[in-house]
């Protein structure tokens, strides 16, 4: 007699308060530490909220996250698209240093990632080295001028960080 599966917990709305460099601090331990499904859950609060230009370096990034977390699973398939299309959306912050992004250095070090993908069979992809990721990093130096020019969701006109209540599912 098969066993029913596990019931699943649902998902609950919180609400909590963040800080946009907050977010990003936690984002760059998570994914630094090899924990990329974590880095990207922290990087996809501030996405949701944010409708300005913004928008799309922040999904550059959860992008990354989230194909590096198909190269942890072994998928090659999901990992390759999701790195491609990652560097499609950091592709226009490359030279910009987004929100203090080193972006440039983040795409580059993908784009070796997703050739190292491609260079390993399906099989093979448990063999890919982790400790040759992209490094996540952001110059908080930066960031209250970048915010103004991006006019960033999370920061008052003058690019001071507010704290904003948002609500997620968890």
């Amino acid at each position: 007699m098969t066993q029913p599966a596990p019931a699943r917990r649902k998902k609950q709305l919180v609400t909590k308060r963040v800080t946009v460099p907050g977010n990003f601090d936690r984002c760059c331990c998570e994914f630094n530490a090899g924990r990329f499904f974590e880095a990207h859950e922290w990087i996809e609060e501030i996405w949701q909220f944010e409708r300005g230009p913004v928008r799309d370096l922040y999904k550059g990034l959860i992008q990354v996250a989230a194909g590096f977390v198909h190269i942890s699973r072994g998928n090659q398939f999901g990992a390759s698209r999701l790195l491609t299309t990652a560097l499609g959306y950091l592709d226009p912050y490359r030279s910009a240093a987004g929100m203090g992004w080193d972006v440039e250095t983040i795409a580059r070090d993908t784009e070796d990632a997703l050739r190292r993908v491609h260079e390993l069979a399906p099989s093979r992809l448990a063999e890919f080295d982790l400790a040759r990721r992209p490094l996540f990093a952001f110059d908080r130096a930066k960031l209250r001028a970048e915010s103004v020019r991006w006019h960033a969701w999370g920061f008052d006109a003058d690019g001071n960080a507010e704290e904003m209540e948002i609500t997620v599912a968890e």
